[in-house]
């Protein structure tokens, strides 16, 4: 009986770790045939005998895996994003691990129903959420899921400088009719699957934009384009745009910050919910 191999989301074929080591240019075509030989000699996997070797470090051996897996972060200085981005930069620490917990509880509680949108936000500001939805929408990319984060903090918009993206043009373009969704939307080349659409220029209407229906068309259009759609909304308890927001995403997690956010501010958020019809999925407290 034959057995199907089982096919793989990158349909590329698997490269050997020293390919792409080399091709990284962390080892030369000598230095490969170095490893190799010593690998034979040692009875080691390939990173450990280049690493005996010291010819590459821990995290070169950890970026060729990752690439090997298909499994995308960024190393510090080969990209604009900004270091607040954990879940890019430092995948394999406690933090990452973190937003992975909370992806896992996401996709177990909300996403594999069939939902494809979600809002995250804060009872007011200062409590980190625009950095949480940010590593968020990192971390599900990095599960292979098309993933959009959408700016919708019109009040205080972060995206544009964790991505080192220009704000010239985003959301509020498209919603006024000023510019296409494709124009507005931009992938993030490092990080397979992952798009943003900045806020761009701050309007002085943001309620009355983000209740329209060319923001329920926009939603509409995601859904059927991504498999996860993360919205950065306002603080809930200062603005009235954040409730509409829920409302259009159905489901809603709420951004606390330890020391800060008062328990009568989360029940504040809860009401102010709960007219909206949206689900309050649970609360999230920031260090």
């Amino acid at each position: 009986m034959a057995i199907n191999p089982i096919p793989t989301d990158s349909g590329r074929p698997h490269q050997p770790i020293g390919e792409l080591l080399a091709e990284s240019a962390r080892l030369s075509e000598h230095d490969v045939k170095r490893v190799l030989a010593h690998q034979r000699k040692r009875g080691l996997r390939f990173g450990e005998a280049a690493r005996s070797l010291g010819l590459v470090t821990a995290e070169d051996v950890q970026q060729a895996l990752s690439r090997q897996f298909s499994y995308p972060y960024i190393r510090r200085g080969e990209s604009g994003l900004h270091p607040m981005l954990i879940s890019a930069y430092q995948p394999f620490g406690a933090a990452a691990e973190s937003f992975r917990m909370l992806r896992s509880q996401l996709m177990l509680r909300w996403f594999d129903k069939g939902r494809k949108v979600l809002a995250v936000g804060a009872p007011r500001a200062g409590t980190g959420s625009s950095t949480l939805a940010a590593n968020l929408a990192v971390s599900f990319a990095q599960l292979g899921e098309r993933t959009l984060l959408l700016d919708a903090n019109f009040r205080n918009p972060a995206q544009h400088q964790l991505f080192g993206m220009s704000a010239e043009t985003g959301l509020a373009d498209v919603l006024l009719g000023r510019s296409s969704v494709e124009k507005s939307i931009v992938s993030i080349a490092q990080l397979n699957g992952l798009a943003v659409l900045c806020a761009g220029p701050i309007p002085p209407n943001p309620h009355e934009l983000l209740s329209s229906r060319a923001m329920q068309y926009l939603l509409e259009l995601a859904r059927e384009i991504y498999d996860v759609v993360i919205i950065d909304a306002p603080p809930i308890l200062e603005y009235a745009d954040a409730q509409m927001i829920a409302s259009r995403a159905g489901g809603y997690v709420l951004v606390t910050r330890r020391h800060r956010t008062r328990l009568t501010d989360v029940r504040a958020v809860q009401e102010r919910l709960e007219p909206s019809g949206a689900t309050l999925l649970g609360a999230i407290v920031n260090e």
